[in-house]
């Protein structure tokens, strides 16, 4: 089982998401831009379970983040026809959420403890399938 963590601050923002992961035995593989994102789940997306998907990520990795460029994953996700879980892990929110029917939800805070039912939802749902 492998999840894909898209943020562009993973080892500050995601070591919760990490830890957890690994301690379950799920493999992550990280991508800290929207073109590396947009890049893995086009060539292979038939092996993520999941993704854990940060809003504000730039468009090539070591630039400036922009606002919205989660969208964009979320859109070729829903282009694709992809049933990928998805659990947006962002402050900001996305404008296409509703029209992916399997985001499972938006976490609020960078602390995964505090919003643990929101990650642990996404887990069961991507160890059941």
């Amino acid at each position: 089982m492998k999840i894909l963590i898209v943020d562009d601050y993973v080892e500050i923002k995601c070591w919760g998401i990490i830890k957890e992961c690994k301690e379950r035995g799920i493999e992550v593989e990280v991508a800290k831009s929207r073109n590396s994102a947009l890049r893995r789940i086009i060539c292979g997306q038939k092996d993520i379970d999941g993704i854990v998907l940060d809003m504000g990520l730039p468009v090539l990795e070591g630039k400036f983040p922009e606002e919205r460029e989660g969208d964009d994953v979320l859109m070729e996700l829903h282009r694709k026809k992809c049933n990928i879980p998805v659990l947006i892990f962002s402050t900001t929110e996305s404008e296409f959420k509703d029209e992916c029917d399997f985001v499972v939800d938006q976490m609020t805070k960078w602390n995964v403890v505090e919003e643990e039912e929101k990650f642990f939802a996404f887990l069961e749902k991507i160890e059941k399938e």
